[in-house]
């Protein structure tokens, strides 16, 4: 009898485990899939991965074309992109069962806004603004997106934020398959102007297209210094007079654009330059004028990416 039941004991105990062992399911290697998400930052272009794979993986590998850093073993990695271009994306998913890998095709796209001008610019893509100063850049990702909607905007300002001259702006979109590095350019449509004095007086009420249709005047010090003033953009016409003036009389400048993009235009003034009146210029500003900012270089123009297109303004107020 206890032989029997011996034998019993050890038949269960070949058969359970074996039982148990016949009823597990085999599991299945994960359908690899993400999303991402570009951070509002409005430094460098930042993204966020968010894996989105079936089949519970424990395990991730992804690789990012362009990309900081260019692998990760993270499951929701943040990314950094300082290039402009467009980038794929990759995924390897991996769990008890094995594991699968999805590519995404020029899935990330970093464009980049080029400021060859003279002042600083603002540049909008998906309600975001960067700004850029002259010779500088910023870029923005779109995510499995090549095309970009941006506005931009720049014009001369004073030292307290005064417009000086025109504002000018750019609406559009860029096809990030034609190119994915722009440059916001002025046409020949517009001139900058720097300004030095040294004539022994202050300038003020500064006049460009004097008595012209397009007329614009601008209520800024011109301090007799010597040093370069920047002023703002204006409508170019040919001939076009330039005139400002101070407590005793007037400087006049008349000025032939070359219908250059980018143009631009050195004023000098000295005491020999100044056309003085028996009396106070009727023209002359009985209003506080404001500073200008000291330029910038003007010899210190940059090409950013000789494959850059050039973007035009579309509007100017």
């Amino acid at each position: 009898m206890m032989k029997k039941k011996y034998l019993l004991n050890l038949t269960l105990a070949i058969l359970v485990p074996f039982f148990f062992f016949s009823c597990e399911e085999d599991v299945d290697p994960p359908q690899p899939d993400f999303s991402a998400t570009v951070s509002t930052s409005t430094g460098d272009v930042s993204i966020t991965f968010s894996d989105l794979s079936s089949k519970s993986p424990n395990e991730w590998l992804w690789t990012f074309e362009g990309g900081t850093p260019s692998t990760s073993t993270e499951q929701n990695p943040t990314v950094t992109y300082s290039s402009h271009g467009t980038f794929d994306v990759t995924l390897v998913a991996t769990n008890e069962g094995g594991g699968n890998e999805v590519v995404k095709y020029d899935y990330i796209n970093v464009v980049q806004f080029n400021n060859p001008l003279f002042t600083d610019m603002d540049v909008t893509v998906d309600g975001v603004t960067k700004t850029m100063s002259p010779d500088y850049s910023v870029q923005f990702a779109k995510i499995d997106n090549t095309s970009v909607s941006y506005t931009a905007e720049t014009s001369g300002k004073t030292t307290t934020g005064t417009q000086v001259g025109l504002l000018i702006s750019w609406n559009g979109t860029a096809d990030l398959t034609i190119a994915s590095s722009w440059n916001l350019i002025l046409t020949s449509d517009y001139i900058f102007f720097y300004v030095t004095n040294s004539c022994g007086y202050s300038l003020t009420s500064f006049y460009v297209n004097y008595e012209a249709s397009d007329q614009t005047v601008d209520n800024i010090t011109i301090p007799s210094d010597g040093v370069q003033y920047r002023t703002g953009y204006y409508d170019a016409n040919y001939g076009m007079e330039v005139r400002a003036y101070c407590s005793v009389g007037y400087v006049s400048w008349y000025v032939y654009p070359t219908s250059d993009d980018n143009q631009y235009k050195s004023l000098t003034v000295s005491s020999k330059s100044i056309i003085e009146q028996s009396e106070k210029a009727i023209d002359y500003s009985s209003v506080e004028s404001e500073m200008l900012y000291p330029a910038i270089e003007t010899d210190s123009k940059t090409v950013f990416d000789p494959s850059a297109k050039n973007l035009a303004p579309s509007n100017k107020r």
